[in-house]
């Protein structure tokens, strides 16, 4: 991962994730911490890969697995605050196709080459009152401290989902996109988000390109 990605983790808050070493639950994909291990895996390939794979090779190896371990519903929704509940139904779809494309263009946008960094699972949280807990994980990076990255997961239809991502355990992604968002909502309600959501998307490309 090159420095200039490390300086985005860092001001941003996320993105926003090998030889990652194989824990107990690779061998059991219901685990908890098998979903962000999946994903860890993915995006180090797509590192590994990174300059034969191209910025659409490596969305393409991305697609699944997030649509697979992401809760792109709950995340869109939350992201969307109050906004949410005064979409159709067909905003609401389009919106979270919208933020899916997104999420995936960011990544493989940012993730992109590999300079030995490897993905590291610490420990999980017990649940909450509501069912959520916490995958713990650190991104080891040469040279520098490593990165926390904690990512809470939430039960879907059976499956462990991630739906938010802390950064150094405080940086919440969906409340900085609910601040992005409430402001776009407000100025032109679910088309005017739909259109940032690929505007965002177009440049992730561009700057890759």
């Amino acid at each position: 991962m090159p420095r200039s990605l490390f300086m985005k983790l860092c001001l941003l808050g996320f993105i926003a994730c090998l030889t990652l070493p194989f824990t107990v639950a690779q061998a059991d994909d219901k685990a908890p911490t098998a979903a962000v291990e999946k994903f860890h895996n993915t995006l180090i390939d797509n590192m590994k890969n990174g300059k034969a794979l191209g910025f659409e090779g490596r969305k393409a190896k991305l697609l699944p697995v997030v649509n697979a371990v992401f809760d792109m519903q709950a995340m869109a929704r939350i992201s969307s605050g109050g906004g949410w509940a005064k979409m159709p139904e067909a905003d609401q779809a389009a919106v979270i196709a919208a933020f899916t494309d997104f999420t995936v263009a960011n990544y493989a946008a940012n993730f992109d080459a590999y300079d030995g960094e490897a993905f590291v699972t610490k420990d999980q949280t017990a649940a909450d009152a509501k069912g959520n807990l916490l995958v713990n994980t650190k991104l080891a990076l040469k040279g520098m401290p490593p990165v926390l990255f904690n990512y809470r997961i939430h039960d879907v239809g059976g499956s462990w989902k991630i739906f938010d991502i802390y950064l150094e355990g405080a940086i919440s992604q969906l409340a900085m996109r609910r601040a992005e968002f409430s402001v776009v909502l407000a100025r032109g309600g679910a088309t005017e988000l739909i259109a940032h959501l690929k505007k965002l998307a177009a440049e992730a490309k561009k700057d890759n390109g």
